[in-house]
Order: structure tokens, then C-alpha cells, then sequence
């Protein structure tokens, strides 16, 4: 829902969307925040399941990556941008740290393999999966736009495989690298 609406979604929608009375929303998650934060933890949680999967059984370091992707796009990965700047929660440092470690890792065995274009960098990955995962053909159903996403995301995917002929070069772009891990 914070995907389809923003950051604030009624706390009422969101209940009846879950299938719970507001009560009960309010019992499990006292306030936005606490909400939020579970979100935040929740997303976090199946990103690094999903990478870790896609690393013991992706053939190759290419296919690492597009499975990766597409269930981080399903899963709704990028609702943490969204969301990012009203967390109050823990310290975010160690899932940041525990992404960034897998998803290099997976960048790196598909470089290592001449599979993946050695200037694809983290912040690639993880822009392209907030982009992917939001709606933006309005009045499509959600099937639907999740059928345009996920084909969006392979014609990406499929950019940044090496392939026979050269392709075109990507520009330096300086503003990503205060996204790089430290």
C-alpha cells in the first residue's frame, strides 16, 4: 500500500487492507513509527533471504542478479526509499551493511564470471529496483502493472549483462557514489 499511495497511507486503509480492524493494528503497532519500522524490517529481512537464495542457487552470477531483482521488485523493496527518512527505529547500519555485502557479492561473481558489465555498481541495482517497484501506468490493475514492471526490469537486466557487441559505455555519474558502501 505505501507503494501505491506514499509514505502516510491511512492507518484505517491499511488495517482493512490486512484484514484486521483498527484496533488490532493498533494494538500490534501503537504508532506510524512502530508501523514503519516494522515495514522497514520486514522488507529488509526478505531482501537478504532472497539474495541469499539467488547466490546458492543461480547458476551464475547473471542469474543471481535478475532472480535477486525480480523478487525484490515482487516483494516491494522499494517502499524503503519511501520510507526511509520517517524510520525512528533501531540503527539501519547492520541491514545495510548485510544488503550491500550480498548484493556486491553477487555483482562481483557475475563480473568474476565476464557475465555482468564490470561498471555496474550497487546503487544501479538498488535504484533500479525503487524505480521498477512503484506504479506508474495509472488505471492499469495491479497485475497488470506488475506484468509491465517485471518486463521493464528484464529488458534493464538485460542491459547490464555483457554481451558481443561493446554496447554503450556508462558515463561516470559521480551523485551515485555517495550511495556506495562504505
Amino acid at each position: 500500500m505505501i507503494l501505491e499511495v506514499g509514505a502516510e497511507p491511512p492507518l484505517d486503509a491499511i488495517a482493512r487492507g490486512a484484514g484486521v480492524g483498527i484496533g488490532t493494528l493498533y494494538r500490534h503497532f501503537p504508532d506510524r513509527g512502530s508501523l514503519l519500522n516494522a515495514v522497514a524490517e520486514h522488507v529488509l529481512d526478505q531482501a537478504a533471504a532472497a539474495a541469499e537464495k539467488a547466490l546458492t542457487e543461480a547458476p551464475d552470477g547473471y542469474d543471481a542478479l535478475r532472480q535477486y531483482m525480480h523478487v525484490a521488485v515482487d516483494r516491494g523493496v522499494g517502499v524503503l526509499n519511501l520510507i526511509y527518512p520517517l524510520l525512528d527505529g533501531p540503527d539501519w547500519t547492520a541491514q545495510r551493511t548485510r544488503m550491500a555485502t550480498l548484493l556486491g557479492a553477487i555483482l562481483e561473481r557475475g563480473k568474476r564470471e565476464t557475465l555482468i558489465r564490470d561498471e555496474v555498481r550497487i546503487p544501479d541495482i538498488v535504484f533500479a529496483i525503487i524505480r521498477f517497484s512503484r506504479p506508474v501506468a495509472i488505471g492499469l490493475s495491479r497485475p497488470d502493472e506488475r506484468a509491465i514492471a517485471h518486463r521493464h526490469l528484464d529488458i534493464y537486466i538485460d542491459g547490464l549483462g555483457i554481451t558481443d557487441h561493446a554496447g554503450t559505455p556508462l558515463a561516470e555519474l559521480s551523485p551515485l557514489d555517495r550511495f556506495e558502501p562504505n
